[in-house]
């Protein structure tokens, strides 16, 4: 039986993120309008929950763990916002809802996704239950997550790069994984993990990355838009060479890496810090086995 993630884990990361809405529209209202559409919309919140159950498997979660929660759901949002525009994927749907620039046009959604990144740098840089010190190191960590040896790179690479077996995985580590490692580092700082235990928070989320990259360009091909909450095929359509892992392999072989890789990550569950029935149900339901081409 599938067990459900633990609601109040949710409700607090929820209910942070509205707290921190309530200022977008501090200025401009339709522009707080367009960072609410994105931050706050149904999506899973795979990242911020992930974080939130580490934590509660690492001595239990405080405040500060929520506010980094909170970040990492924001860049998130924004990295959306960015990767939906004509002049990248071009997506109309997301989560289920017109994408931010289809509601909103596409200068307010563009604006709207820099704010969103520089209120969850200002949500670390004050975050709560810690010190100045610490609040550094988080700021440090989620910048060099984003910038130009992390995401935005992943995403150049996954747009303009040429294609190999070694370059998509660089792409997943960059795109993908980037994030999931720097809630995990966070997590280890503010829980002041040892080295070893750090490294394997580390290996996890850049695994974690890359099954999830793999899960989705599966979903791509054999999903469907009621399902997705977006429109699938939109790699297979987009102009260019083809892009993530079915640039380098077939269907059936991307299903069989998915499965192997998956795998892989069970394993790594078995780490003091992971062994959580929480997080092993929360990776089942977004990243199910069973899953064939």
């Amino acid at each position: 039986m599938r067990r459900d993630v633990d609601p109040i884990h949710q409700d607090l990361l929820h209910h942070r993120l509205l707290q921190i809405a309530d200022d977008f529209g501090a200025v401009s209202d339709p522009l707080g309008a367009a960072m609410r559409h994105a931050a706050l919309s149904s999506g899973k919140r795979f990242r911020g929950m992930l974080l939130l159950l580490a934590a509660d498997a690492s001595g239990g979660v405080c405040d500060t763990m929520v506010d980094a929660a909170a970040a990492i759901e924001m860049v998130h949002a924004a990295s959306l916002i960015f990767d939906d525009m004509p002049c990248m994927d071009n997506a109309s749907l997301r989560r289920g809802q017109p994408a931010t620039h289809v509601t909103h046009g596409e200068s307010r959604a563009l604006l709207a996704g820099i704010a969103l990144i520089t209120e969850a740098m200002a949500v670390l840089a004050t975050a709560r239950g810690t010190d100045g010190r610490t609040r550094a190191q988080l700021v440090r960590i989620l910048t060099q997550a984003l910038g130009p040896r992390g995401l935005c790179a992943g995403q150049d690479l996954d747009l303009h790069a040429d294609k190999s077996d070694a370059g998509i995985e660089r792409e997943q580590d960059l795109k993908t994984g980037v994030l999931f490692v720097a809630g995990l580092e966070m997590l280890a700082v503010v829980k002041e993990f040892d080295a070893e235990d750090k490294a394997q928070m580390i290996a996890f989320g850049r695994q974690l990355g890359r099954v999830f990259q793999s899960y989705d360009d599966l979903l791509d091909v054999i999903g469907d838009r009621e399902t997705l909450g977006k429109d699938p095929g939109r790699d297979a359509a987009a102009p260019g060479p083809k892009r993530g892992l079915l640039a380098v392999a077939d269907l059936q072989q991307v299903s069989r890496h998915y499965q192997a890789s998956r795998a892989q990550l069970d394993a790594m569950l078995r780490s003091k810090r992971l062994q959580a029935p929480e997080i092993a149900a929360l990776l089942e339901r977004v990243l199910p086995y069973g899953v064939s081409a």
